[in-house]
C-alpha cells in the first residue's frame, strides 16, 4: 500500500485541525416535547402551555417563558456574558387597529437591521393569524433566530414571539409547535351564571402518571413538590375550592395498607368510603376542614405509586361542585 509523503500527512492533519477549529459549535439536537404546564392569565383569560422546567416572568399583557436561568438577560443584552437559550414571549396590546400595529412593528424590525421574511398565514387558537420569521445578527458569532405570530382581534393584538440564539430556534421547533397548538383565547362569559362555580366547559391535561379533565375556569398553582413524584393543584375562582393531585411511592403497599397508614392523620369523624378511579379500587375520606368548606380525598395505588386526589368545595354549593368534580374523577385515566 502506498503511503502519502510526510508533507502531505502534515497538510492533511493541519486541514483536519483547521476544519475542527472552523466547524464552530456542534449542532444542537432537536429538543423533544416533555412535560408541559399550563399558564392561564387570571386577568385576560387566555391559556398557553409551556415546558414545565422553563422559567416564567411577567404577567397579564406581557408574559415571558425562558428555557433556563439567565436566558432572560441574554435577550435583554445579546452580546453580554449570558447563556444561550430559547424564549416564548406573549405580548397583548389593546388597539382598534391591530393589523396596522403589527405591520408597523415588522417595518421597524427591518429598519433596525433584522432580516425579515414575508408574512404568511397560520392558525392559532382557532383564529387566522400571520407569521413573520426573522433573523438578527448582533456579531459574527451571535445570532438570534425567531418568529412572531400576530393574531388580530377587534380590539387587541396578540403577539406570540418564539426565539432562540444560534440554532436553538430550530432545535425547539417541536416544542414551539406544541406551545402554539396549546394557545387558547379567553372563553365568553356564561351570562346569568355564578362565575365562581366550576365551568361546564372542560379542558384536558396530561401528566407522566395520568390524564384528566378539569373545569376550564380553574387555574394552575405552583405548590412545592417536596419529596413527591408529582404535586399538581388547580384552584377555582372561589379560592377556597380546588382540585389537587399528589403522587408518591407506595413502597410495595396496596391501597388498603396505604389507607391504613394515613387514616390517623385525618379527623376521627371523617367519613370513609369506596370508589373507583380509572378502573382502580379507591378508598375515600370526606370531612370538613372549615365551617364553610368540605373536602374529599381519594387514595389509589397504580404501578407502585400512590395517587392521592383532594377535592375542596363550598358547602353551600355542594351540588354544583360535586357535579363538576364527578366529571374530573370520571375523566382520569392512569398510564
Amino acid at each position: 500500500m502506498k503511503t502519502l509523503p510526510r508533507f502531505a500527512l502534515l497538510c492533511s492533519a493541519a486541514l483536519v485541525l483547521l476544519l475542527i477549529g472552523c466547524g464552530g459549535k456542534k449542532k444542537t439536537e432537536p429538543v423533544p416535547v416533555g412535560a408541559m404546564t399550563e399558564y392561564r392569565d387570571a386577568t385576560l383569560g387566555y391559556r398557553i402551555q409551556y415546558p414545565s422546567e422553563w422559567k416564567v416572568n411577567g404577567s397579564a399583557a406581557r408574559v415571558r417563558f425562558y428555557s433556563a436561568d439567565g436566558v432572560d438577560q441574554r435577550f435583554l443584552e445579546p452580546t453580554g456574558p449570558f447563556p444561550d437559550g430559547a424564549a416564548v414571549i406573549v405580548d397583548i396590546t389593546q388597539t382598534n387597529a391591530p393589523d396596522s400595529m403589527w405591520k408597523a412593528q415588522v417595518a421597524d424590525m427591518t429598519k433596525q437591521g433584522f432580516l425579515v421574511d414575508k408574512p404568511f398565514p397560520v392558525t392559532v387558537g382557532g383564529k387566522a393569524a400571520n407569521q413573520v420569521n426573522y433573523t438578527g445578527h448582533y456579531t459574527a458569532q451571535i445570532k438570534e433566530v425567531g418568529h412572531h405570530i400576530y393574531l388580530s382581534l377587534d380590539t387587541a393584538l396578540y403577539d406570540l414571539r418564539f426565539a432562540g440564539f444560534g440554532d436553538l430556534h430550530d432545535a425547539h421547533k417541536a416544542v414551539f409547535d406544541a406551545i402554539t397548538a396549546s394557545f387558547q383565547l379567553p372563553k365568553p362569559t356564561e351570562k346569568g351564571r355564578d362565575q365562581t362555580l366550576p365551568s361546564e366547559a372542560m379542558s384536558e391535561y396530561s401528566t407522566p402518571f395520568f390524564t384528566f379533565q378539569y373545569p376550564d375556569n380553574f387555574n394552575f398553582t405552583n405548590p412545592p413538590k417536596g419529596s413527591n413524584d408529582l404535586v399538581l393543584e388547580l384552584r377555582g375562582q372561589n379560592l377556597s375550592t380546588s382540585v389537587r393531585f399528589d403522587v408518591f411511592a407506595a413502597k410495595g403497599l396496596n391501597v388498603q395498607k396505604v389507607f391504613g397508614q394515613v387514616r390517623s392523620r385525618f379527623p376521627g369523624n371523617a367519613l370513609a368510603g369506596k370508589s373507583t378511579v380509572s378502573g382502580q379500587e379507591t378508598l375515600t375520606l370526606t370531612y370538613s376542614p372549615t365551617g364553610q368548606v368540605e373536602r374529599r380525598l381519594y387514595f389509589a395505588v397504580k404501578n407502585d405509586k400512590v395517587v392521592r386526589i383532594t377535592l375542596d368545595w363550598v358547602k353551600a354549593q355542594r351540588q354544583d361542585y360535586l357535579a363538576a368534580y364527578e366529571k374530573v374523577i370520571s375523566s382520569i385515566k392512569f398510564k
